[in-house]
């Protein structure tokens, strides 16, 4: 069985300003706020991670580190990925992906829509369409190898984003 966790980054202060770089914009208090707030979730559940991967735009790295240290995983271990704020195909991501075959069940991934979003859909047979920040959606494969991974094939256990507590 492995497990994986996509994670929308959190909430981040608006580009207003064209002269900043999108890939350097910053979680808002209320990111850091709802990042911790599902990852608390994913604590309480005992979906622990063993392994993170982030984009490397600024939002979605401090999105990963708020996960990672309410799960107890090393910040400092995160990888860190451009292909994925640059953007990916579903097949892209499943062939990247099935490089981790040994020590790692359960995989975190933190993005960007709409690519985040798209790739879940495409790996469920669940009818899911609303992925507002911090969203987070847990899917289990009935697989061994992450080289096993299909489109359709994962089914939904946890599916939440922050306000659902509220």
């Amino acid at each position: 069985m492995k497990k994986l966790i996509l994670v929308r980054h959190a909430k981040t202060e608006q580009l207003y300003d064209y002269s900043k770089s999108d890939f350097d914009r910053k979680l808002l208090p209320r990111g850091h706020k709802d990042a911790a707030t599902i990852a608390n979730q994913l604590k309480n559940k005992e979906i622990i991670p063993d392994l993170f991967i982030t984009s490397k735009a600024k939002r979605a790295k401090q999105t990963a580190e708020i996960y990672a240290e309410t799960l107890g995983y090393n910040p400092s271990a995160i990888k860190k990925e451009q292909f994925i704020y640059d953007g990916y195909t579903t097949s892209e991501m499943i062939k990247y992906l099935s490089q981790f075959n040994s020590g790692s069940d359960t995989i975190i991934i933190f993005g960007h829509n709409p690519d985040i979003a798209g790739f879940t859909v495409n790996l469920i047979s669940d009818d899911l369409w609303h992925f507002p920040t911090s969203c987070t959606t847990v899917i289990n494969f009935n697989i061994d190898s992450w080289k096993d991974i299909e489109v359709r094939s994962g089914k939904v256990e946890l599916y939440i984003y922050p306000k659902m507590f509220k």
